[in-house]
């Protein structure tokens, strides 16, 4: 796994690519993950040994989709060399386009210096990405533990031109289980944040 590989699944969604990349929820969810069952309202990935729950009336967002999201993504970085094949899509779901679940993962051979090293180069590159197109954005970096994985967090609130925010994305990633993990959330309101963000919380990694 490349760098620009590592940072593709993030810039999708933090360059506002997100238009469309729904439907109508689908009761055959399995063809919309590379990896993972689904079980209810259930998503368990038995590479990543995670389970979570997601909500029943919000849509799974298409692969399909999600697939023509990198390719744009590629052509904003000038990316003509890397090969998402390795790439397995994962839990993916929203409300509606601004209010939006994301996740996926590679297998990950590094060490600890180099998976830091991804890690800066994904935040920088998207937070250039919002300077070249006049959007400020307030960061903040940290960690948060969910179910006993550590997982990386960069949080970007975007504001207007009135210095107001109207979207927020927060971006996850741990490895597990000798697997890269990206994880991608967006709200626009702390209802949807709480209720998103709880319910990765809450989720479980064995």
């Amino acid at each position: 796994m490349n760098l620009k590989q590592a940072i593709l699944p993030a810039l999708s969604l933090a360059l506002f690519l997100l238009a469309a990349c729904g439907g109508p929820a689908k009761k055959d969810y399995s063809k919309e993950v590379d990896e993972g069952t689904f079980s209810g309202n259930t998503f368990t990935s038995q590479a990543l040994g995670w389970t979570m729950e997601f909500p029943d009336n919000w849509i799974i967002t298409s692969k399909s989709s999600l697939e023509s999201l990198d390719e744009r993504s590629k052509e904003l970085v000038d990316d003509t060399t890397s090969n998402m094949s390795g790439l397995k899509r994962t839990l993916a779901f929203q409300k509606n386009f601004e209010n939006n679940f994301q996740s996926s993962w590679e297998e990950f051979s590094g060490d600890e210096a180099s998976y830091k090293r991804i890690i800066a180069q994904n935040h920088l590159m998207i937070y250039n990405n919002y300077l070249e197109r006049k959007v400020y954005a307030d960061t903040v970096a940290g960690t948060m533990k969910v179910s006993g994985v550590t997982f990386d967090t960069y949080e970007l609130s975007l504001n207007d031109r009135e210095a107001k925010v109207f979207t927020t994305q927060l971006l996850l990633n741990a490895v597990v289980n000798g697997k890269f993990m990206n994880v991608i959330i967006s709200y626009d309101n702390d209802a949807d944040k709480e209720k998103i963000l709880g319910l990765f919380k809450k989720s479980r990694f064995k």
